[in-house]
């Protein structure tokens, strides 16, 4: 009976057409898709998870080697820590101002860049530069360049009265501007893709007819180039917004948190949280509530752009 119910088996898989899954057709996208949906499985919800279950511990490692049940007891304290909002404050501005800087310096760079001349293909290039470069590299190549002693950047800014003796990193406003500014000015080039590949698929045609109609450039950059890169725009910022707000090598390079905390974001916090405190079931419950109101703000902006 075996041998028969081998043979049959055989005989069908003689008889199926060259190409043709062993799966049957209900069971192949299931077979297809299952393998990224494992992975996903193990990279992202598994973390999430223990992450979840770390925040409702009780552990305090100077205290006690092991986490215990405790409950809300870290929600209810970082309800009440100040500085904690504070820095949650902090990365708010800190992402818009990133975002914010990266479309400032973007747009006008991909309009040059989009004209086909030979400088603008070297240009192309280049303007890749500040992206592939590490955090560790840029943060303290920007703390020489800003240094009271031999930094260049911080005698000029002296010389037209920005900066005083001292660095502008040892100013509480100045150094929170000048890290947004720098953090903005690394993910430029990635926007600045985004916005090439966009100008490219707007259709000639569509300038030549504003032109008939009698446009100026200004009225073909609004009517014409606005409104046909406005998704790439809205969908580059949110992935470069998500970055920025989980940004942390920067600002731990160039002040780790300081002066006075005016550069200390979530990311630091949490990571003093783990590594000075001594709390990873407090800072897994930072990571929670940073992920919630993420999430919020994420949904927030794909409404408003399915509204426009």
């Amino acid at each position: 009976m075996a041998a028969r119910q081998e043979s049959v088996t055989v005989a069908r898989a003689a008889s199926r057409p060259p190409g043709r899954s062993l799966l049957p057709d209900r069971w192949l996208p299931y077979g297809m898709i299952g393998p990224a949906v494992f992975v996903a499985f193990a990279i992202a919800i598994v973390p999430l998870c223990y992450a979840f279950w770390l925040s409702l511990q009780d552990w305090y490692m100077l205290r006690q080697p092991l986490p215990k049940w405790g409950g809300l007891v870290n929600y209810r304290a970082l309800l009440q820590d100040t500085q904690l909002w504070a820095s949650f404050g902090r990365t708010w501005i800190w992402t818009l101002g990133t975002v914010f800087v990266e479309l400032l310096l973007a747009m006008p760079i991909a309009l040059l860049l989009n004209r086909e001349t030979g400088i603008a293909r070297t240009a192309s290039a280049l303007i890749l530069l500040p992206w592939v470069t590490p955090f560790i590299v840029l943060g303290f190549g920007w703390r020489f360049l800003l240094d009271s002693d031999v930094g260049p950047i911080h005698s000029f800014l002296h010389l037209i009265g920005i900066a005083g003796d001292s660095s502008v990193l040892n100013d509480p406003v100045l150094a929170f501007a000048t890290i947004i500014f720098i953090s903005g000015w690394k993910g430029t080039p990635f926007l600045v893709i985004a916005l090439l590949a966009a100008l490219k698929s707007i259709p000639d045609e569509l300038y030549e007819a504003a032109e008939v109609d009698g446009a100026g450039a200004w009225s073909r950059f609004w009517h014409v180039t606005v409104p046909s890169i406005q998704n790439t725009v809205v969908t580059v910022g949110l992935v470069l917004g998500i970055l920025a707000f989980y940004s942390f090598d920067l600002p731990w390079i160039m002040t780790k948190g300081g002066p006075q905390d005016a550069t200390t974001l979530v990311g630091i916090a949490m990571y003093k949280a783990v590594f000075l405190d001594l709390r990873p079931a407090y800072a897994a419950a930072i990571s929670i509530v940073m992920l919630v109101l993420l999430f919020i703000a994420s949904m927030f902006a794909l409404r408003a752009r399915r509204i426009d």
